[in-house]
């Protein structure tokens, strides 16, 4: 539960940081995939959860917009990222026909497990439902986009921040989002090979370890775009005579 508070505090802290930028019309796009994810990490939190889904009817709707919205945060991400890091070919992985396929099936599989479902009192991660196996299955295949987003980004992520031509800091942020991206990877095998046993610690601190550590190196990457955009580009003459 701990976790789950920093987190949302962590990526709330880097939307409202970005706000005015954001009102200026530079880099909407990072704005909206930090406030999506701090949406995504409120509606984690039994207490926005309940709240929400009251509003909602109390029937678990919450978790369904849930999934919606990280399933929009990680498409966001997904091509801002890969247009910083100059990710050519997962770019067109996640915002192209593959993509959108991958993403639809998502979309489509959550939907049906969900209806499919006996959910009938509001519960945080359906917990008081993870008897059920179409509730299991719902969260397996909630799973499965930002997997295969972060399958898309991790090995580029990689290859970027390995890459000693590039600066420092943004080799740094590229790491730490190849990290994040292979903790998630990490976590839907682990889920996989462990389908039928009951969830243990590693099966919510993982996915939300990885939120954080990719939240940072989103905001790092932003931050070295920024300076690198104010630093005044040098003079042609000054560069052939070696001046600064």
């Amino acid at each position: 539960m701990t976790l789950q508070w920093v987190v949302f505090g962590v990526t709330a802290l880097f939307a409202l940081q970005r706000l005015p930028s954001a009102l200026r019309g530079e880099n909407r796009g990072t704005f909206w995939a930090f406030v999506l994810i701090a949406l995504g990490m409120a509606l984690s939190i039994p207490f926005f959860y309940q709240t929400v889904d009251a509003v909602l009817g109390g029937i678990n709707l919450a978790n369904l917009l849930l999934r919606f919205v990280v399933f929009a945060a990680f498409l966001i991400l997904g091509v801002k990222a890969a247009a910083a890091f100059k990710a050519h070919r997962a770019g067109r992985l996640i915002a192209g026909p593959v993509g959108f396929t991958a993403l639809g099936l998502a979309v489509a599989a959550v939907i049906i497990l969900f209806v499919l479902s006996d959910l009938p009192e509001s519960s945080a991660a359906l917990r008081a439902y993870e008897d059920q196996d179409t509730v299991v299955a719902y969260a397996h295949c909630a799973r499965l986009y930002q997997t295969y987003v972060a399958a898309c980004l991790a090995p580029a992520m990689f290859l970027y921040a390995a890459d000693s031509r590039h600066r420092s800091d943004v080799r740094f942020s590229a790491g730490l989002m190849s990290l994040g991206m292979s903790l998630f990877i990490v976590h839907a095998l682990l889920s996989l090979a462990l389908w039928d046993v009951h969830p243990g610690a590693w099966e919510r601190t993982l996915p939300y370890a990885a939120v954080l550590v990719i939240s940072i190196g989103l905001a790092l990457m932003w931050n070295a775009r920024r300076l690198e955009k104010k630093k005044p580009k040098p003079n042609p003459l000054a560069t052939v005579y070696g001046l600064r």
